[in-house]
């Protein structure tokens, strides 16, 4: 007998339970503090309920490092390469970016876990790696488009771009929640800065 949309309904939240207290564990305890004994409970589903879901630990990772990226990728790209105002698009990019950021400190951490263990997680940095370089070569474009209009300053827009998103990670998990939300607002044209406005 084929599933209801209830049924259904219930076992994507049920999915989605497991997934972020696995995504919370994974962050606060790292990758091998965390069981599958903690994450159940945190989830308060059973302890064989997340082996419906999920293979192991590993994949239980695997999930909560890649499958919100495709969503976050889309958002995090959403800006104009090629606009009429290079500068004011720089600060509404920035803007945004921060922003998004704010809401992203714990999946931010398991970034952070797999950079830095680049070699035992491969499968999954090539996957942030690929987005990784997605987005310097947007942020790239933007920034030579912006000096060729004699907007910003000649530099290579390659490391600029890298220091962007090195500052963009940094600033999010070097501060606290409160401090973060008191500094959006000033973060903005400090980041800008970083790309050289002639007139700012």
């Amino acid at each position: 007998m084929p599933l209801s949309e209830q049924q259904i309904l219930n076992m994507k939240k049920k999915r989605e339970t497991i997934l972020e207290a696995a995504t919370s564990l994974f962050a606060t305890e790292g990758y091998e503090a965390t069981t599958i004994k903690k994450i159940s409970e945190a989830a308060n589903v059973s302890f064989g309920s997340v082996f419906t879901y999920f293979k192991d630990k590993e994949e239980l990772f695997y999930t909560a490092v890649v499958e919100p990226l495709k969503e976050l990728s889309d958002r995090i790209l959403d800006f104009n390469p090629d606009p009429m105002d290079p500068v004011a698009e720089l600060e509404k990019m920035i803007a945004v970016h921060i922003k998004l950021f704010a809401g992203i400190n714990q999946y931010l951490t398991l970034v952070v876990q797999v950079v830095g263990q680049h070699q035992r997680y491969a499968d999954i940095f090539e996957k942030l790696d690929t987005f990784h370089d997605e987005f310097l070569e947007k942020v790239s474009i933007l920034i030579q488009n912006g000096q060729k209009k004699g907007l910003l300053i000649q530099q290579e827009p390659l490391p600029v771009a890298t220091l962007y998103t090195s500052l963009l990670i940094g600033i999010r998990l070097n501060n606290t929640d409160t401090l973060y939300s008191n500094m959006l607002d000033h973060y903005v044209p400090a980041a800008l800065q970083l790309f050289g406005p002639k007139n700012k």
